[in-house]
């Protein structure tokens, strides 16, 4: 029996984070396809652009500070396409602001992570996005 691979759309402008991210993902065994975007402008475009006839993503992880457009952004383009909207939306950022929290809370993301400043912290949100996925489904 084959795992389920789960298509993954990855909205963060560090490499070395996306990289990080392949990595726990891999460690959690979580088979799965990312569609990686590094710039806030691009995503907004590609959320934008969306149709039914798509392949959804399963999930998207979306960092808050980005170049161009930031991640409230693009995650407010996400809930205005019909295509998009009932994506579970995971916040992985390096800002803790009670008021980008709340802000976020309005646009039912799914899980706010804070980006870990050590390796193991960040191997650890493999786990949490494989959970994430299987609730989702």
């Amino acid at each position: 029996m084959s795992a389920q691979r789960y298509k993954i759309l990855v909205v963060e402008d560090n490499p070395s984070d996306v990289e990080l991210l392949r990595m726990a993902f891999k460690q959690a065994d979580l088979e799965c396809d990312l569609t990686v975007i590094g710039d806030g402008g691009d995503a907004l475009d590609f959320v934008r652009r969306q149709s039914p006839a798509d392949a959804r993503p399963d999930l998207a992880i979306l960092d808050l500070n980005l170049p161009r457009r930031d991640g409230v952004e693009v995650l407010d383009g996400m809930r205005a396409n019909p295509a998009l909207s009932a994506v579970p939306v995971a916040v992985l950022s390096s800002s803790s602001l009670p008021r980008e929290r709340a802000r976020l809370e309005t646009l039912h993301i799914r899980r706010y992570i804070q980006k870990p400043s050590d390796l193991d912290g960040f191997l650890k949100i493999g786990g949490e996005v494989k959970e994430l996925l299987r609730e989702a489904k």
